[in-house]
């Protein structure tokens, strides 16, 4: 299990219970209970003593998963099972792990012929650009305006479209 910090304190994620139940903004023995790997390190967390855990001594997650996740199979070496933990008791067990592997092939095999091929890359990419378009497309017009992508490119913290200088001869 990650251990999370800022507003993920108090947000569930797929059906799980929020690690900030009460959305008080620290999370107390009570909630981390709920969580049997966070409630085995509570007392080492807390490092003021006060019996909470507020966003300074929550761990950080690993590197890889600070950045979120990317398209469909995100990074790192637990992407595979990223939200295979059904039971929420902090692991993956065999059984959720063939599930989330089993649940992962069915997405991937676009054709549903049985394999994954070529065919079903292109056809992930295009409902990606797909979804992405009609995403952005904020007045469904079905085109683009600077302005739509000039909002799209700020939420993932990138400036507005300049006009390129044409090239010097």
């Amino acid at each position: 299990m990650a251990v999370v910090s800022g507003t993920v304190l108090a947000q569930a994620q797929g059906g799980k219970p929020a690690l900030d139940a009460n959305k008080d903004g620290v999370i107390d023995r009570q909630e981390a209970a709920a969580f049997p790997r966070l409630a085995e390190r509570f007392d080492q967390l807390d490092r003021n003593k006060d019996g909470k855990l507020d966003r300074d001594e929550m761990p950080r997650p690993p590197r890889h998963a600070r950045h979120g996740h990317r398209g469909p199979h995100g990074f790192g070496p637990m992407a595979p099972f990223a939200g295979a933990d059904k039971d929420g008791d902090g692991r993956v067990s065999r059984a959720e792990a063939l599930a989330a592997a089993t649940a992962r092939f069915e997405r991937m095999d676009v054709n549903k012929d049985g394999f994954i091929d070529e065919a079903d890359r292109k056809a992930m990419r295009e409902q990606w650009r797909e979804a992405w378009f009609k995403k952005v497309d904020t007045d469904g017009d079905g085109k683009l305006s600077r302005e739509e992508l000039d909002a799209a490119k700020a939420r993932h913290g990138h400036g507005p479209m300049r006009e390129h200088a044409p090239a010097a001869k």
